[in-house]
């Protein structure tokens, strides 16, 4: 009589979601053994096991190597989202898109590659600095005081580290005179940024 546990017939769910993931065009056996928590090893066995089973395990090597931007859904709209957007993280690009964060991140790289986007684009790593430069381009307050509202001690020097990666901080509207954020804000007509 045997013992131990009798061979599953078919793969599980978590194994089936590895399987798809590792045919689809960016995920690696690395990232996917980091992403579930498994060794390497483990992910091969995996992708040995759903072969046994009938799955098809392909590495789409020639659609990486030919990557057509113009046909790419997820490019196009990254492109449109660079024309419009200015200051953004990938994270915030990809909850825009609806994606998952590393096929963002693939997409990105292989468009900046090609030049179709800057390099500046989405090269925020914060969502508050986000808001903070955008403030900043929009409203007559000093940097010093956008700074302390959004928790940065020098803003100043954060705006002309940006300047020299390349990001445009310069505020589109001159305005005549600057206006203190403390006085705005007993008028009244200060409105929160949440």
């Amino acid at each position: 009589m045997g013992r131990g546990r009798k061979p599953a017939k078919k793969l599980s769910y978590r194994d089936q979601q590895i399987v798809e993931r590792y045919n689809s065009m960016h995920e690696t056996m690395p990232h996917l053994a980091k992403k579930y928590r498994i060794s390497k090893q483990r992910v091969y066995e995996i992708l040995m096991r759903a072969k046994r089973f009938g799955y098809v395990i392909n590495r789409p090597k020639d659609l990486i190597r030919n990557h057509q931007i113009n046909q790419c859904e997820i490019c196009e709209k990254i492109i449109n989202l660079s024309k419009k957007e200015e200051f953004l993280t990938k994270r915030q690009l990809a909850q825009m898109l609806n994606i998952e964060y590393s096929t963002c991140h693939w997409h990105l790289n292989e468009l900046i590659k090609r030049g179709a986007v800057s390099k500046q684009f989405a090269s925020l790593r914060s969502e508050n600095l986000a808001k903070a430069i955008q403030y900043y381009k929009l409203h007559p307050f000093s940097p010093s005081e956008i700074g302390r509202k959004f928790g940065y001690k020098n803003f100043y020097s954060i705006l002309n580290y940006q300047k020299k990666k390349g990001l445009n901080v310069e505020r589109a509207i001159t305005f005549p005179r600057e206006i203190n954020l403390h006085q705005e804000e007993q008028r009244g007509l200060y409105t929160n940024m949440s």
